[in-house]
């Protein structure tokens, strides 16, 4: 009997337009494009995610090391970040229903400032029972622990769970876990992975 389902957040619930929200970022003074893709592809926000560095750690390495400006603040990231965050309304329909069947939680490589973008833009973290968040556990997908640290917030066995992810790497890592898991694409494929697994969506 399925007790858990873990979602991932990015691209399963969220649209995340990460190509408009470099260009934004590259609006911001003293900014070039080609300085946003650096960053964005670099080691630091790969610790970021990880949990490596506080939020304050994070903005003194972009003034620091990237010679960004001290006028753009955390609330200015923010605010161009909810913008890329669009709700997969969907499977966001979904969630409803399935609570009322399974606990739910939140299973997502993510950092401080997107979930403060969403949390600011959107209240469907709220929806869920527990968030197992790559940047507070200090692991990420597709590492086996951060499924483990899942498991045990959940209190929940693998064959008790489901995991619905958009990435072919985190959802075999899951299967090797012991998870039943699904490479999300679209909505009817969900559906029936969902209804076979025995969860009833009407």
């Amino acid at each position: 009997m399925i007790r858990t389902i873990f979602f991932d957040l990015g691209n399963v619930l969220v649209t995340v337009n990460k190509e408009f929200a470099i260009r934004e970022l590259a609006k911001l003074p003293g900014i070039s494009l080609p300085l946003v893709r650096q960053i964005a592809d670099s080691q630091l926000e790969m610790d970021f995610e990880q949990g490596l560095l506080s939020i304050d750690e994070y903005m003194e390495k972009l003034y620091r090391d990237y010679g960004i400006s001290e006028q753009i603040t955390v609330e200015s990231l923010i605010d161009i970040w909810q913008k890329p965050f669009e709700l997969m309304p969907e499977v966001c329909r979904l969630l409803p229903v399935l609570k009322t069947q399974v606990k739910l939680v939140l299973l997502s490589n993510t950092n401080d400032l997107h979930i403060r973008a969403v949390r600011k833009k959107t209240a469907i973290l709220d929806k869920f029972d527990d968030l197992v968040l790559s940047y507070q556990v200090k692991v990420r997908k597709p590492d086996e622990a951060i499924y483990n640290k899942a498991l045990s917030v959940a209190k929940s066995c693998p064959e008790e769970c489901l995991f619905i992810d958009d990435l072919i790497e985190n959802v075999m890592a899951a299967r090797q876990v012991g998870i039943r898991s699904h490479q999300y694409k679209t909505i009817q494929e969900l559906h029936v992975f969902l209804e076979e697994s025995g969860l009833v969506l009407n």
